[in-house]
């Protein structure tokens, strides 16, 4: 009777142990996956997104200056800043004016045969969700840089 009741006590322990294993690895399992892998995947996409959206409104600034005149320039980048940013997807990737900048003499370049109009456009856009690191991140836990440089061919003027 003695050896059975022993005998019983191990099967109970084991199944004791067994069951609340779960339980117990659920917050490791949940810290990992959220902190680790889910909220720095959340940051790299709205990241990517952000890039895109800065290379658009590059795109829609080389695209008005390849129609404009040269002395037109600084107007032009002003006023497609101020309505982009105030709408649509630069709201939603929180740009300003402040925030954007045109680091070419003038803006833009125009030279070359057949003549072309050059335009690079820097944007400082902030993470989507701040994470905690030890260290500076850019999309992460800082502020990240997007430069984007493109050329178009100069339409007006009938140069070309």
């Amino acid at each position: 009777m003695n050896i059975r009741t022993t005998y019983q006590q191990r099967v109970q322990n084991m199944l004791r142990r067994t069951n609340g294993s779960a339980i117990v690895e659920t917050g490791p399992a949940l810290f990992i996956l959220f902190i680790v892998i889910l909220f720095p995947l959340i940051d790299l996409m709205y990241m990517g997104l952000a890039f895109a959206i800065v290379w658009y409104l590059n795109h829609l600034e080389v695209r008005e200056l390849a129609v404009r005149l040269p002395t037109e320039t600084a107007q032009v980048l002003t006023d497609i800043d101020t309505l982009y940013t105030g709408t649509g997807f630069g709201a939603f990737v929180g740009l300003t004016n402040a925030r954007i900048s045109h680091p070419l003499s003038g803006g833009a370049t125009y030279g070359g045969t057949p003549r072309t109009v050059t335009c690079t456009t820097v944007a400082t856009i902030n993470p989507f969700l701040t994470i905690p690191f030890f260290t500076g991140i850019p999309g992460l836990n800082e502020s990240a840089t997007f430069r984007v440089t493109s050329t178009r061919l100069q339409e007006e003027e009938g140069l070309n």
